[in-house]
């Protein structure tokens, strides 16, 4: 059924979005052509679309998590509870313990090959590894972001999402490619398509795949309600295993 211009077109709302990621990354980079980095760049464009739509109860920036006897890596994004204190904060630097955080997530202009993608992958799992065996509690969000497609970008991320989990005992949460690939797992209890996870499965989402993501991390942080707001964050009519592409079970660790 054709959408009545009357009504909201949710599907070109979230198109909109991924083209406003892009469009501020290029809007950055135009304005300012002395970044450290080109990566620092596409860093800034994503928090600041963030920002536009995570709830006010978090802080959006960059930076480390310490605990009493390690510390991360530089972390591109790190979302974190406001109500929570920080170490030390100035600007977008942010460092602080494992209970005030809430996701991760890193940003590649792209990823090439196999070992670059599965080192990536270690590393926000080995963050995420660390968060929860300091807090005893619930995992933390982690998210890979990339602003480069390839044909063969999904079944790189589902051999590396394998591998990394039989390395770190760590399940990503998401990955968005380009604008069309999106790769989410499914952990256990979750149905879907008829079929209990734990799983990752990837989907060929025309337009809208970076936009899903912060869907899914909205819903993480926000607890979407499906049965009254769904519609509004994950438009796709039918829901999105219609564009289902491959799956990538979790390993048998033993």
């Amino acid at each position: 059924m054709a959408n009545d211009a009357r009504n909201p077109n949710f599907m070109e709302f979230h198109r909109s979005v991924s083209q406003e990621l892009f469009s501020v990354k290029d809007r950055i980079r135009n304005l300012v052509t002395h970044w450290p980095t080109d990566g620092e760049a596409k860093e800034a464009a994503l928090r600041s679309v963030l920002r536009k739509h995570l709830p006010s109860t978090v802080i959006v920036g960059r930076g480390f998590i310490v605990t009493n006897n390690d510390s991360s890596t530089q972390i591109d994004i790190l979302i974190v509870d406001a109500s929570k204190p920080t170490l030390f904060k100035d600007g977008d630097l942010l460092i602080v313990t494992p209970d005030a955080v809430l996701a991760v997530i890193e940003v590649k202009t792209s990823i090439n090959s196999q070992p670059e993608m599965t080192e990536v992958l270690t590393k926000l799992s080995n963050i995420e590894v660390m968060c929860r065996n300091d807090r005893r509690l619930d995992t933390v969000w982690t998210g890979l972001f990339i602003y480069n497609d390839s044909p063969t970008m999904a079944t790189r991320s589902l051999n590396s999402l394998a591998q990394t989990y039989r390395e770190t005992r760590g399940a990503i949460n998401c990955i968005s490619a380009g604008v069309n690939t999106f790769i989410r797992f499914w952990d256990a209890g979750e149905n879907v398509g008829g079929e209990d996870g734990p799983f990752w499965h990837s989907y060929n989402l025309p337009d809208v795949a970076p936009s899903y993501f912060m869907g899914n991390l909205i819903d993480w942080i926000g607890s979407i309600e499906n049965n009254t707001s769904g519609f509004a964050w994950f438009p796709a009519i039918g829901g999105k295993e219609q564009f289902f592409t491959a799956r990538q079970n979790l390993p048998d660790i033993g």
